[in-house]
């Protein structure tokens, strides 16, 4: 029997410093846990991983290089100088 193919997918949040990457439909998401490694592994209602979220993704490098300068505001997700 085949099994319906699941599309992928991913999400980086460049200010909240996180990734996350869903193996099934995000809706489906009953819990969570953290793992050793201290990542999320958010679950199903029968405790399968459908998708997981990595806390501190991007260097500390680039994460200074998106810091706001003088006078700059954030509306949203859109710069505005």
């Amino acid at each position: 029997m085949a099994q319906k193919a699941h599309s992928i997918k991913f999400f980086l949040d460049s200010i909240g410093n996180t990734f996350s990457m869903w193996l099934d439909d995000p809706r489906k998401e009953t819990h969570a846990e953290m793992n050793e490694l201290e990542d999320i592994l958010m679950l199903d209602k029968n405790n399968k991983v459908i998708g997981f979220e990595k806390i501190n993704f991007l260097p500390e490098e680039f994460i200074q290089r998106l810091k706001l300068k003088s006078g700059q505001i954030m509306k949203k997700r859109l710069l505005v100088s």
